[in-house]
């Protein structure tokens, strides 16, 4: 009994994961009229299936979702973009400048 708890509550996790990148390109339950979306990928903090960016890419990515402010997304979720941003510059300047 206890292995098919386990096999099941495993299969249900994996099916949640694979889901997450579908999800995020429809807009994880926002409604079709909207024309801002939140960008899910950005906010799980994982690249989605047809997002890969460079690192220039990622920050005006990020610089353009932060930029939508408290309309699209919370507080929390814009703090959390906030973060993400200053550790993609922090990165670009250690892979520019070498740190210094």
């Amino acid at each position: 009994m206890k292995g098919i708890v386990r096999k099941l509550g495993f299969l249900a996790t994996v099916t949640i994961i694979s889901a997450l990148p579908v999800a995020a390109e429809t807009g994880m339950g926002m409604s079709g009229g909207d024309n801002v979306q939140k960008d899910q990928c950005l906010l799980v903090a994982q690249t989605c299936r047809d997002s890969v960016d460079s690192l220039q890419q990622r920050i005006e990515r990020l610089e353009r979702e932060i930029g939508k402010g408290t309309s699209v997304y919370t507080k929390e979720e814009l703090n959390s973009l906030e973060f993400q941003l200053r550790d993609a510059i922090q990165n670009m300047e250690v892979l520019t400048r070498g740190g210094a």
